[in-house]
């Protein structure tokens, strides 16, 4: 069983689980590296099991080399069936399940089903120290971002839709190692930068207006996520350099503030302070930062209502923002590892306001 699987079962018997019974996909490949559509992962105090059909029998065994690969099928060996195989001869009591993961059908099945209590487990904490390994992993998922938006800064010209931009950006991770974005890219452009979700429309962006990229790369199964906003030209409001300036300090304070034992959200108003003191309080209504791995947004949250605290081992985004409707808005973000000292930075690009043309 290999250290994940362990801190997995650690943390379930905490809870009171004597096994644990995982479904959801990011968790099924965290722990097994299976990166098939269907199987069920169950984890015990002697072995680590995944449990797939015959579609999926020969990628388990490939991936999965520290589990034991079980073939389902409709008829005798069932999910159900050898996962009762596996309680009763290892005298199973109670089986843990992801509980904000299962269906209400599927825990109606399993516990209908199964021989053993079925307990509802908080594995927030599975994902929130990263190995050694999995930092190396997200160096390079942050190197691929930081490289992709230097090249869309070298191409971007006026005239493009933001959907041009978004297709650029993508053919240029991929070209990069990367399997895919890790969320819908937002490219936001003028008066679309007031909103800090504007995913790539097909609006045209113009010569003076500022541009916000915010995207990540997925890289063997873990996110990067960066943001960057620019100037097209020199002619864009003077407002929005002002405000640029101040997300920068407040993004550069909040960075500088992220060490061990530092509560996420003191980050938070960190930041927040900074933006509301300058006279844009109201206009940064999100929080400052989030946990990253293989899920674009993991634990810990760094926000005003936020009770964690951060640790070495912690990878965590730094993105302050400031979106005025009808004017335009600026966020600034990088993904950062928690050390023993303080932090580093993932993601290296420039922040300095750049200039297009």
């Amino acid at each position: 069983m290999n250290i994940k699987a362990r801190k997995c079962l650690e943390i379930a018997q905490n809870q009171d689980a004597h096994a644990v019974l995982v479904t959801s996909a990011h968790n099924k490949y965290y722990l097994t590296g299976f990166t098939g559509t269907t199987a069920t992962v169950l984890l015990t105090e002697k072995d680590q099991y995944i449990l797939v059909d015959f579609r999926y029998i020969d990628q388990a065994k490939s991936q999965c080399e520290s589990s034991i690969v079980l073939l389902t099928d409709d008829i005798d060996n069932t999910v159900t069936n050898l996962i009762n195989g596996i309680v009763d001869s290892q005298k199973i009591g109670s089986l843990g399940f992801e509980k904000d993961q299962l269906t209400v059908a599927e825990h109606e099945m399993f516990k209908s089903a199964v021989h053993a209590e079925l307990i509802g487990l908080n594995l927030s904490e599975l994902r929130l120290y990263k190995l050694p390994e999995e930092v190396e992993i997200m160096q390079k998922a942050a190197d691929i971002a930081d490289e992709a938006i230097g090249y869309i800064m070298e191409v971007i010209k006026p005239g493009m839709s933001e959907s041009e931009v978004d297709l650029l950006l993508y053919n240029k991770i991929r070209q990069l190692g990367a399997k895919s974005f890790s969320f819908n890219t937002i490219v936001a452009s003028g008066w679309r930068g007031a909103m800090p979700h504007g995913v790539a429309s097909d609006k045209i962006i113009e010569e003076n207006e500022f541009v916000t990229i915010d995207f990540g790369a997925v890289y063997q199964g873990y996110c990067s996520d960066l943001t960057r906003t620019f100037a097209m030209s020199h002619g864009v409001d003077k407002r929005l350099i002002e405000i640029y300036e101040i997300v920068l300090k407040a993004q550069t304070r909040a960075l500088e503030a992220c060490k061990p034992d530092v509560a996420t959200r003191e980050v938070d108003k960190i930041a927040r302070d900074i933006i509301t003191e300058a006279g844009y309080g109201e206009y940064f209504q999100h929080g400052t930062g989030h946990g990253l791995g293989v899920l674009i947004h993991e634990a810990p949250r760094l926000n005003q209502l936020s009770t964690e605290v951060l640790k070495e081992g912690m990878v965590v985004t730094i993105e302050p923002g400031i979106y005025i409707p009808g004017l335009g808005g600026v966020r600034i973000e990088d993904d950062i590892l928690i050390t023993k000292d303080g932090c580093i930075r993932l993601t290296k690009s420039d922040k300095q306001l750049k200039y297009i043309r």
